[in-house]
């Protein structure tokens, strides 16, 4: 059974009737509020429950503020962490008449397409999802619908998405960790096709990402600023929970010396930014079949 999280400020007639649909084919529909609290604590609650005994977000807010120190991508999520495999992995948003631009609550699912794999759907009017979305869909929307909706092709793409998320879940699972935007986006473009992926800007993100997740490989910038790669690696073996984790260094430099310096902190193995796409692919794949 997939999961969906319906975002919408209420529920209308028009709404129920998109939600009721996707019940009778199978989905497990959850519903929380347009607000970037609510999502977030709507995410760390037990979504194993069926959603009739779903905690209101509004008060499962209330219930948990004690404690919390931050969102996903912030900090520690006290004693309530969210479980990668247990969040929906299919996210719509249902607009009725928004004429804000919900910049803070875009971004939030925009960070969670991006970190955790959702596929992020947008339902509105032509006006709502102008004003809202903007005239050109942006990369991490991965469709959106003009009311009314065509419910039958709706849901043979939600129910593709689902079929493509249940066999993702039998991928291995990459972190990939550098600080250069346009490298993560590379080496997450050439590898999610056939891992799991999961990123990261910093090596502090890293760490809070690996205290929720559970990954079989971390791909490691050498080179970083603030906490660079050795450090990170210091942190990540020092850690019970992720000490275990094999780690590849990535690095752009090739000469001897630079090799030298960084197999001395006892990589896996360490993979160069210059390699050609398909030897960088092969390198992984090549790793987990001597795994097996």
């Amino acid at each position: 059974m997939s999961k969906v999280l319906f975002i919408t400020e209420k529920v209308s007639f028009i709404s129920e009737g998109i939600i009721n649909h996707l019940k009778a084919q199978d989905f497990k529909v959850l519903t929380v509020k347009p607000d970037v609290t609510a999502i977030s604590n709507f995410l760390k609650e037990d979504n194993s429950k069926d959603e009739e005994g779903a905690i209101d977000p509004e008060v499962a807010a209330l219930l948990t503020q004690e404690g919390e120190e931050g969102s996903e991508s912030g900090g520690s999520s006290g004693g309530s962490s969210e479980k990668k495999d247990d969040i929906p992995r299919i996210f719509i948003l249902y607009l009725q008449g928004e004429d804000n631009l919900m910049i803070d609550v875009l971004g939030y699912i925009r960070d969670l397409v991006e970190d955790r794999g959702i596929r992020f759907f947008v339902i509105g009017t032509q006006e709502e999802l102008d004003t809202v979305i903007g005239k050109k869909k942006s990369d991490y929307i991965a469709e959106m619908y003009t009311r009314p909706v065509d419910l039958q092709e709706l849901i043979k793409r939600l129910q593709k998405e689902g079929e493509a998320v249940d066999k993702l879940k039998e991928f291995k699972s990459i972190l990939i960790v550098d600080d250069d935007a346009t490298a993560l986006r590379s080496m997450k473009s050439l590898l999610s096709s056939h891992y799991k992926i999961l990123v990261a800007n910093s090596g502090m993100n890293a760490i809070t990402i690996l205290a929720k997740n559970h990954v079989d490989l971390i791909l490691l910038d050498f080179e970083m600023p603030i906490i660079n790669g050795p450090k990170v690696l210091e942190m990540i073996r020092s850690d019970p929970n992720s000490s275990n984790i094999p780690v590849m260094f990535l690095t752009a430099k090739g000469d001897k010396r630079s090799i030298m310096e960084v197999l001395r902190f006892k990589p896996e193995k360490y993979l160069l930014k210059t390699m050609l796409p398909k030897d960088i692919l092969d390198s992984i794949d090549e790793f987990f079949r001597m795994k097996r």
